[in-house]
Protein backbone atom coordinates (compact mmCIF):
# COMPACT_ATOMS: atom_id res chain seq x y z
CA UNK A 1 0.00 0.00 0.00
CA UNK A 2 2.64 2.56 1.00
CA UNK A 3 4.62 2.80 -2.28
CA UNK A 4 1.44 2.66 -4.35
CA UNK A 5 -0.20 5.30 -2.14
CA UNK A 6 2.57 7.87 -2.54
CA UNK A 7 2.65 7.41 -6.32
CA UNK A 8 -1.12 7.65 -6.70
CA UNK A 9 -1.64 10.64 -4.41
CA UNK A 10 1.19 12.47 -6.17
CA UNK A 11 -0.31 11.80 -9.59
CA UNK A 12 -3.76 13.03 -8.49
CA UNK A 13 -2.46 16.21 -6.86
CA UNK A 14 -0.11 16.95 -9.76
CA UNK A 15 -3.00 16.74 -12.21
CA UNK A 16 -5.27 18.95 -10.09
CA UNK A 17 -2.88 21.55 -8.73
CA UNK A 18 0.11 21.57 -11.06
CA UNK A 19 3.70 20.73 -10.24
CA UNK A 20 5.39 17.46 -11.06
CA UNK A 21 4.39 14.13 -9.56
CA UNK A 22 7.94 13.74 -8.24
CA UNK A 23 7.66 17.04 -6.39
CA UNK A 24 4.34 16.01 -4.85
CA UNK A 25 5.88 12.69 -3.78
CA UNK A 26 8.67 14.58 -2.01
CA UNK A 27 6.07 16.80 -0.34
CA UNK A 28 4.12 13.71 0.69
CA UNK A 29 7.24 12.12 2.18
CA UNK A 30 8.15 15.24 4.16
CA UNK A 31 4.61 15.51 5.57
CA UNK A 32 4.48 11.78 6.29
CA UNK A 33 7.75 11.93 8.25
CA UNK A 34 6.32 14.75 10.39
CA UNK A 35 3.08 12.81 10.85
CA UNK A 36 4.83 9.63 11.96
CA UNK A 37 7.01 11.47 14.46
CA UNK A 38 4.09 13.50 15.77
CA UNK A 39 1.83 10.49 16.29
CA UNK A 40 4.61 8.52 18.00
CA UNK A 41 4.93 11.13 20.75
CA UNK A 42 3.01 10.22 23.94
CA UNK A 43 2.22 13.88 24.60
CA UNK A 44 0.35 14.08 21.29
CA UNK A 45 -2.31 11.74 22.64
CA UNK A 46 -2.78 13.76 25.84
CA UNK A 47 -4.27 16.68 23.91
CA UNK A 48 -7.81 15.51 23.35
CA UNK A 49 -9.79 12.42 22.45
CA UNK A 50 -8.55 9.92 19.84
CA UNK A 51 -10.75 11.52 17.21
CA UNK A 52 -9.66 15.08 18.04
CA UNK A 53 -5.97 14.20 17.95
CA UNK A 54 -6.22 12.34 14.63
CA UNK A 55 -8.39 14.98 12.98
CA UNK A 56 -5.93 17.75 13.85
CA UNK A 57 -2.99 15.67 12.63
CA UNK A 58 -4.66 14.63 9.38
CA UNK A 59 -5.59 18.21 8.54
CA UNK A 60 -2.09 19.45 9.36
CA UNK A 61 -0.53 16.67 7.30
CA UNK A 62 -2.42 17.82 4.19
CA UNK A 63 -1.59 21.47 4.86
CA UNK A 64 2.11 20.59 5.12
CA UNK A 65 2.00 18.87 1.74
CA UNK A 66 0.51 21.93 0.09
CA UNK A 67 2.89 24.28 1.88
CA UNK A 68 5.86 22.26 0.64
CA UNK A 69 4.53 22.78 -2.89
CA UNK A 70 3.76 26.47 -2.25
CA UNK A 71 0.15 25.83 -3.21
CA UNK A 72 -2.77 27.27 -1.22
CA UNK A 73 -4.31 24.45 0.86
CA UNK A 74 -8.03 23.65 0.72
CA UNK A 75 -10.37 25.76 2.82
CA UNK A 76 -11.45 22.65 4.75
CA UNK A 77 -8.24 20.60 4.99
CA UNK A 78 -9.73 17.82 7.12
CA UNK A 79 -12.60 17.14 4.73
CA UNK A 80 -10.20 17.35 1.79
CA UNK A 81 -7.77 14.95 3.48
CA UNK A 82 -10.51 12.40 4.16
CA UNK A 83 -11.90 12.59 0.62
CA UNK A 84 -8.46 12.32 -0.94
CA UNK A 85 -7.44 9.41 1.28
CA UNK A 86 -10.54 7.44 0.34
CA UNK A 87 -10.04 8.18 -3.36
CA UNK A 88 -6.40 7.14 -3.32
CA UNK A 89 -6.85 3.94 -1.34
CA UNK A 90 -9.95 2.86 -3.24
CA UNK A 91 -7.79 2.60 -6.34
CA UNK A 92 -5.14 0.33 -4.80
CA UNK A 93 -5.49 -3.42 -4.32
CA UNK A 94 -3.06 -4.14 -1.49
CA UNK A 95 -4.70 -7.36 -0.27
CA UNK A 96 -2.49 -10.33 0.48
CA UNK A 97 -3.32 -13.17 -1.96
CA UNK A 98 -4.65 -15.35 0.88
CA UNK A 99 -7.13 -12.72 2.11
CA UNK A 100 -10.04 -12.99 -0.33
CA UNK A 101 -10.15 -16.82 -0.41
CA UNK A 102 -10.07 -17.03 3.38
CA UNK A 103 -12.80 -14.42 3.79
CA UNK A 104 -14.94 -16.17 1.17
CA UNK A 105 -14.59 -19.54 2.92
CA UNK A 106 -15.48 -18.09 6.31
CA UNK A 107 -18.52 -16.32 4.90
CA UNK A 108 -19.62 -19.48 3.09
CA UNK A 109 -19.43 -21.36 6.39
CA UNK A 110 -21.85 -18.87 7.94
CA UNK A 111 -19.50 -16.95 10.20
CA UNK A 112 -20.00 -13.23 10.85
CA UNK A 113 -16.88 -11.30 9.91
CA UNK A 114 -15.96 -7.83 11.11
CA UNK A 115 -12.97 -5.60 10.53
CA UNK A 116 -11.29 -3.97 13.52
CA UNK A 117 -8.76 -1.28 12.73
CA UNK A 118 -7.03 1.66 14.35
CA UNK A 119 -7.58 3.67 11.17
CA UNK A 120 -10.05 6.35 10.14
CA UNK A 121 -13.22 5.58 8.20
CA UNK A 122 -11.76 6.86 4.93
CA UNK A 123 -8.61 4.79 5.37
CA UNK A 124 -10.36 1.58 6.32
CA UNK A 125 -13.17 1.73 3.80
CA UNK A 126 -10.87 2.96 1.06
CA UNK A 127 -8.37 0.15 1.51
CA UNK A 128 -11.11 -2.49 1.72
CA UNK A 129 -12.78 -1.13 -1.40
CA UNK A 130 -9.49 -1.21 -3.25
CA UNK A 131 -9.00 -4.81 -2.12
CA UNK A 132 -12.55 -5.72 -3.22
CA UNK A 133 -13.41 -6.81 0.30
CA UNK A 134 -15.60 -4.05 1.71
CA UNK A 135 -18.86 -5.86 0.96
CA UNK A 136 -17.64 -9.10 2.55
CA UNK A 137 -17.81 -7.91 6.15
CA UNK A 138 -20.74 -7.62 8.51
CA UNK A 139 -19.33 -4.45 10.07
CA UNK A 140 -16.22 -2.25 10.17
CA UNK A 141 -14.94 -0.81 13.43
CA UNK A 142 -12.45 2.03 13.22
CA UNK A 143 -10.65 4.21 15.71
CA UNK A 144 -12.62 7.15 14.33
CA UNK A 145 -15.98 5.47 14.80
CA UNK A 146 -15.22 4.27 18.34
CA UNK A 147 -13.16 7.34 19.31
CA UNK A 148 -10.57 5.06 20.88
CA UNK A 149 -7.22 3.50 20.04
CA UNK A 150 -7.18 -0.18 19.19
CA UNK A 151 -4.56 -1.03 21.78
CA UNK A 152 -6.85 0.11 24.61
CA UNK A 153 -9.49 -2.01 26.35
CA UNK A 154 -11.97 0.83 25.75
CA UNK A 155 -11.85 0.16 22.01
CA UNK A 156 -12.82 -3.48 22.43
CA UNK A 157 -15.43 -2.74 25.08
CA UNK A 158 -17.13 -0.36 22.63
CA UNK A 159 -17.01 -3.00 19.89
CA UNK A 160 -18.76 -5.37 22.24
CA UNK A 161 -21.33 -2.80 23.28
CA UNK A 162 -22.35 -2.55 19.62
CA UNK A 163 -22.14 -6.19 18.59
CA UNK A 164 -23.23 -8.02 21.74
CA UNK A 165 -21.51 -11.21 20.53
CA UNK A 166 -20.93 -14.16 22.83
CA UNK A 167 -17.28 -13.81 23.84
CA UNK A 168 -16.91 -17.59 24.01
CA UNK A 169 -17.84 -17.87 20.33
CA UNK A 170 -15.62 -15.07 19.05
CA UNK A 171 -11.99 -14.82 18.03
CA UNK A 172 -9.81 -11.85 17.09
CA UNK A 173 -7.07 -12.22 14.47
CA UNK A 174 -4.32 -9.61 14.27
CA UNK A 175 -0.64 -9.22 13.42
CA UNK A 176 0.10 -7.01 16.44
CA UNK A 177 0.54 -8.35 19.95
CA UNK A 178 -0.51 -5.07 21.59
CA UNK A 179 -3.86 -5.16 19.80
CA UNK A 180 -4.41 -8.77 20.82
CA UNK A 181 -3.47 -7.96 24.41
CA UNK A 182 -6.14 -5.26 24.53
CA UNK A 183 -8.75 -7.65 23.10
CA UNK A 184 -7.71 -10.35 25.57
CA UNK A 185 -8.20 -7.92 28.45
CA UNK A 186 -11.95 -8.43 28.00
CA UNK A 187 -11.50 -12.19 27.45
CA UNK A 188 -11.66 -12.38 23.65
CA UNK A 189 -9.63 -15.37 22.35
CA UNK A 190 -6.76 -14.20 20.15
CA UNK A 191 -4.92 -15.53 17.09
CA UNK A 192 -1.62 -13.99 16.01
CA UNK A 193 -0.99 -13.57 12.29
CA UNK A 194 2.81 -13.74 12.07
CA UNK A 195 3.67 -13.74 8.37
CA UNK A 196 7.42 -13.33 8.89
CA UNK A 197 7.83 -15.68 11.84
CA UNK A 198 9.01 -12.80 14.02
CA UNK A 199 7.64 -14.18 17.30
CA UNK A 200 9.23 -17.15 19.06
CA UNK A 201 6.69 -19.78 20.27
CA UNK A 202 8.17 -19.88 23.76
CA UNK A 203 7.67 -16.13 24.16
CA UNK A 204 4.02 -16.20 23.12
CA UNK A 205 1.57 -14.77 25.69
CA UNK A 206 -0.95 -17.23 27.12
CA UNK A 207 -3.88 -15.37 25.59
CA UNK A 208 -2.66 -16.17 22.06
CA UNK A 209 -4.46 -19.43 21.23
CA UNK A 210 -2.56 -20.10 18.00
CA UNK A 211 -0.19 -18.51 15.50
CA UNK A 212 -0.87 -18.39 11.76
CA UNK A 213 1.73 -17.71 9.07
CA UNK A 214 -1.01 -16.60 6.65
CA UNK A 215 -4.80 -16.49 6.41
CA UNK A 216 -5.10 -19.68 4.35
CA UNK A 217 -5.22 -21.76 7.53
CA UNK A 218 -7.76 -19.57 9.34
CA UNK A 219 -10.97 -21.22 8.00
CA UNK A 220 -9.69 -24.68 9.01
CA UNK A 221 -8.68 -23.42 12.47
CA UNK A 222 -12.12 -21.86 12.98
CA UNK A 223 -13.86 -25.02 11.75
CA UNK A 224 -11.86 -27.18 14.17
CA UNK A 225 -12.39 -24.73 17.04
CA UNK A 226 -16.16 -24.49 16.53
CA UNK A 227 -16.51 -28.27 16.01
CA UNK A 228 -14.76 -28.86 19.31
CA UNK A 229 -17.12 -26.49 21.07
CA UNK A 230 -20.17 -28.23 19.58
CA UNK A 231 -18.91 -31.59 20.82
Amino acid sequence: MEPAYRRRIAAILSERHGGSADAWMRAHDIAAAWYSDHMDRPETWSRGTWREVVERADAKNLIRMFEEMRVAPPDDPLSAARTLEFEVMSGIDAAFPDARPAVARLNHAGHRLCVSTNATESNARGSLRGARLVEEFHDIFTGERLNAGKKTPEYWTRVWDELAFDLAQTVVVDDRIDYLEAAASIDIPALLLDRKGAHRPESMPAYVKATLRNLAGLPHWVETWTSGRRS
